[in-house]
């Protein structure tokens, strides 16, 4: 038996909207469904304000200052939060100073080098001489020529352009015939135990040869104290693991204290002088960190000339920056510096080292060759004698490095001629040590100190001839070094923490109102369209009961129901029903 009273309010109103415009389609059950979730979100959401909106309480008037409100909120958090996000990305690091330091006991000890001014010593190039006349494509040349021609072996220290009359590299390089650049000039340079008399550790003699080496710095070979590098040829091996964060472990230290630190007495011996690469008599006094290679145009690199006569007193002081492990995270570019193994081009990586290793490629490429002082690459030769015209012409490039940066400002003249060298892997080192000095020279006087008793001197000094001699004394100047924490501006949680609080303090919005925006307008939405598409079948359903071929049904059903209650009152009441 059919009633209409077997159906919903619901089920009816869809009778009456499918009988007045038709069946439906797609589209308008969601946009229908979108439009009752919407209002049940607004309705239900834990935003300040929405309410307001759909509320039928709620006049025009109001609803048009709460929709302006609402948008004047959600621009000013838009706006807040991307404030903090363009503070994080631009300016994601912050360095602090710690207020209370870091002893310098704890801090490893600069590398120290001493080389004489004089590169080539004068007796071991006369044996040179003397090797090669015996030689018999050198007959033609006596003792005294051979020595003005080995003069030319300063180019190796000083490519500038001299008189071809005096220099000829050519003629020098067939003079030696088979040669090894590295092993000649290492010959030919003064030695460590002729230059070193002396020498004490914190207020301890010490045998000079115990704690200092012969190695290749830039300016050729020289005594290095406290450089932790085991060998020279560091770049052979592009696996190359000899170096590694241990190495830091090691290297001597020392404190703060009068007769602390590294003492040396000089004996400046101006018998033996053949070739100068500074026009000046003494010695060089170069620091570099313990780690790194001696290279000026590289960094991390000092140098002071100490004059014949004299006491030098260096004063060391020392920052230390420690970067935490959380900055990693942040692009490199952002955060302009790389750890120790964190760069591809290096295994162990630090910013001397990428440097000096940009400006051999540079030379390698141009010249097929590298400097002799300068370290070592795989399957690479060293420059030779034949080889200066080619280091002479991109000299001048090969010690200047381009700043990594986007744009090169006008004031670099050299970037005008194309010059410099771009290196853009090469950014400073996170965590390093950071060393500054300060030269102090008092004269001596060798007749006045010669004359002094022994037991009125030090113990390092006793028995020693202070004739054309000199005093080096490297200490530090403070107890305390600085130190710096380089550390994010702000950690994720703080970011999110920021926005949030930025977001509930403007608008209400939280984390709960994201769930509630994506649970409305995903689950509750489907099944919204769900429970139309099925109201709307049901509803086709019912219809159909009206079509020609259920006439038959229908008459029936308006048979029994006249012989009931009387055909008037029930077209009456259909009516009724269908209005």
């Amino acid at each position: 038996m059919y009633s209409n009273s077997q159906h919903s309010p619901f089920t009816l109103t869809y009778q009456r909207r499918y009988r007045r415009k038709g069946k439906p389609n797609e589209l308008d059950i969601i946009k229908e469904s979108a439009k009752t979730v919407g209002k049940d979100y607004c309705t239900e959401a834990s935003i300040s304000g929405l309410k307001h909106l759909v509320d039928d309480n709620t006049s025009c008037l109001e609803r048009v200052l709460w929709i302006i409100i609402m948008i004047s909120a959600l621009i000013c958090s838009v706006s807040l939060v991307l404030i903090t996000f363009r503070k994080y990305y631009r300016a994601p690091l912050v360095t602090t100073q710690m207020p209370e330091g870091i002893s310098v006991s704890e801090i490893i000890f600069p590398a120290v080098g001493i080389c004489t001014n004089n590169r080539i010593s004068k007796r071991a190039t006369i044996e040179l001489a003397r090797k090669l006349l015996k030689e018999e494509r050198n007959k033609m040349y006596d003792e005294e020529e051979m020595l003005s021609l080995l003069v030319g072996l300063g180019l190796f220290y000083n490519i500038d352009p001299m008189d071809d009359e005096v220099v000829k590299p050519m003629q020098l390089h067939r003079a030696l015939g088979e040669y090894n650049v590295n092993e000649l000039i290492q010959s030919l340079t003064p030695r460590c135990e002729d230059l070193l008399l002396r020498c004490a550790w914190n207020d301890q003699p010490k045998n000079c040869s115990d704690i200092f080496d012969f190695r290749l710095t830039m300016n050729g070979y020289c005594c290095t104290f406290n450089y932790l590098r085991r060998k020279d040829d560091m770049f052979t091996d592009p696996t190359e693991s000899t170096r590694s964060i241990d190495m830091y472990k090691y290297g001597n230290k020392s404190s703060f204290d009068f007769d602390q630190g590294l003492k040396v007495l000089l004996l400046l011996n101006e018998d033996d002088d053949f070739y100068y690469n500074i026009p000046l008599q003494g010695a060089q006094l170069q620091f570099s960190d313990t780690y790194d290679f001696p290279d000026a145009p590289s960094g991390s690199f000092s140098m002071q000339i100490v004059s014949p006569n004299v006491q030098m007193t260096v004063k060391v002081t020392a920052s230390l920056t420690v970067a935490s492990r959380d900055i990693q995270h942040v692009p490199v570019k952002l955060r302009q510096c790389l750890f120790y193994d964190e760069s591809s081009y290096l295994p162990f990586y630090t910013h001397s080292d990428c440097m000096l290793k940009c400006r051999m490629s540079f030379l390698l490429a141009n010249c097929n060759c590298t400097p002799f002082n300068m370290p070592k690459m795989l399957n690479t030769r060293t420059c030779d004698l034949r080889d200066i015209p080619c280091l002479r012409k991109y000299n001048a490039q090969s010690i200047t490095v381009r700043p990594n940066i986007d744009q090169i400002p006008v004031e670099l003249e050299m970037n005008i001629v194309d010059g410099g060298i771009n290196c853009p892997m090469c950014y400073p080192t996170c965590s390093k040590t950071t060393y500054y000095y300060d030269f102090n020279n008092v004269k001596i006087y060798a007749d006045y100190l010669n004359a002094v008793q022994d037991t009125d001197r030090v113990e390092w000094l006793r028995g020693a001839n202070f004739t054309g001699t000199s005093i080096v004394h490297v200490k530090y100047g403070k107890e305390i070094a600085d130190r710096y924490g380089q550390n994010v501006i702000m950690k994720w949680f703080d970011l999110i923490s920021n926005i949030g609080s930025t977001c509930g303090f403007v608008t209400g919005f939280s984390f709960v109102s994201a769930l509630e925006f994506i649970y409305f307008f995903t689950v509750k939405l489907w099944r919204e369209i769900k429970m139309r598409r099925a109201q709307e079948k049901r509803v086709g359903d019912v219809s159909m009961l009206g079509s020609p071929q259920n006439n038959s049904v229908r008459n029936y059903h308006s048979l029994y129901w006249n012989e009931l209650v009387g055909w008037r009152q029930n077209i009456n009441m259909l009516t009724k029903q269908e209005q």
